[in-house]
């Protein structure tokens, strides 16, 4: 098995750094122009699915043109954000950039697009200290999932934002986030640890940072593997190689869950909410991956379809026997939608379980850093396989 899997790791670090001399695809992070013409043409044939997506965010509170940013010189966050100082402005401001983005991209509106550049312009231009408290490392990953995403967009598909601004912004994302994130402990949870590697992935594609993309590519490989159980991994899950545990100190860390199934995830017996951030962390790094020619999605496909398939069924039947004491807590709504889109449409591999689940879900709104993924990734006819264009 060690063999197998080493030989296996040189195919596919060979394929990536094959794959990786390429220039980055712009815009790049989630979704391309491709997918942007997708959803244009969806909204003009009057898509419903589409259409109530669009309407969500445009309704949306982070869709407001008289909201003024409120930008910090410090983020200071606790456990849970309390303490709160800068920690909700900042997310929200982050968000409310990405939902103009998108709106700008969609309608061609230019007030738009001022918007997200007056949101983006004031972070860049205030904050100078960093994050600090208990949570830091994890409120400049979900920041910084967010912030690329709009920069991206606004970046290359508008000639608003002066290069100066751009690059001021480029500047904060590796100053102010990077550092802070990096301060991220290699045993803390697998929604920590893939918030990290997103943000780290969407800053070197904005950046143009090929070696920090590369790296992230290399710790989501590790993440997966080690976050979501197979039982062709063994007897008991895989163990980071930074943070190696065995025996009861591994069960522990899985929330006391012995002999997991196929699919569950480190922190489902935590609570579904936190299992949903993980998950869209890694769906999402594989979506940005995808765009810029790695297909970490057939990597990882049986680990991922299975995982979405089995926490969906936890979501809304009863558990199985030995599973997390009999109870599970939290919601995954706002996510899936990405991951879906790319194994059921554009692979044509049926999810039956995902689809009935976010059929009932729509349009989806999300939490933190997964963000109207209804609107983004999600169609009428989600089960018509889409050929991928080369």
């Amino acid at each position: 098995m060690l063999r197998m899997l080493t030989f296996g790791t040189l195919l596919l670090t060979s394929a990536a750094a094959l794959a990786t001399s390429a220039p980055f695809v712009h815009p790049g992070i989630l979704i391309d122009a491709a997918q942007m013409d997708r959803i244009r043409a969806r909204l003009r044939n009057h898509d419903p699915v589409a259409v109530a997506a669009f309407d969500a965010a445009s309704r949306s509170s982070l869709a407001r043109l008289d909201r003024a940013p409120k930008p910090h010189a410090r983020v200071e966050c606790g456990p849970y954000s309390k303490p709160d100082v800068g920690c909700s402005d900042e997310i929200v401001d982050a968000q409310s950039a990405y939902t103009h983005a998108l709106l700008w991209t969609l309608t061609g509106k230019q007030v738009h697009a001022a918007k997200a550049i007056e949101i983006m312009d004031a972070w860049s231009g205030t904050l100078r200290h960093g994050h600090i408290g208990s949570n830091a490392p994890l409120q400049a990953s979900w920041a910084a999932q967010l912030w690329p995403r709009a920069a991206e967009i606004i970046r290359h598909t508008s000639d608003a934002w002066p290069t100066e601004s751009a690059t001021r912004f480029a500047t904060m994302l590796a100053g102010q986030y990077l550092p802070d994130i990096d301060r991220m402990g290699a045993c803390h949870t697998f929604n920590w640890q893939t918030s990290a590697i997103e943000a780290r992935l969407n800053i070197a594609v904005f950046r143009d940072d090929r070696a920090a993309f590369d790296r992230a590519v290399t710790q989501w490989r590790e993440r997966a593997t080690t976050s979501i159980y197979l039982a062709t991994d063994g007897e008991e899950p895989l163990s980071p190689k930074a943070c190696p545990k065995v025996g009861e100190a591994l069960v522990a860390s899985w929330f006391g869950q012995s002999a997991p199934p196929d699919g569950h995830a480190q922190e489902t017996c935590r609570d579904l909410e936190h299992t949903a951030y993980g998950i869209a962390g890694l769906i999402n790094i594989a979506e940005t991956a995808w765009l810029q020619g790695i297909d970490l999605y057939a990597e990882q496909r049986e680990r991922l379809v299975t995982a979405m398939e089995y926490h969906v069924a936890l979501a809304d039947t009863p558990l199985p026997p030995g599973i997390c004491g009999g109870t599970v807590t939290g919601r995954l709504d706002g996510t899936l939608e990405i991951g879906f889109n790319h194994y059921a449409r554009r692979m044509g591999e049926p999810l039956p379980t995902t689809a009935g689940w976010l059929s009932i879900r729509r349009p989806s709104r999300g939490y933190f850093h997964y963000l109207w993924e209804t609107l983004t990734h999600a169609d009428g006819d989600p089960l018509a396989p889409e050929a991928r264009s080369e």
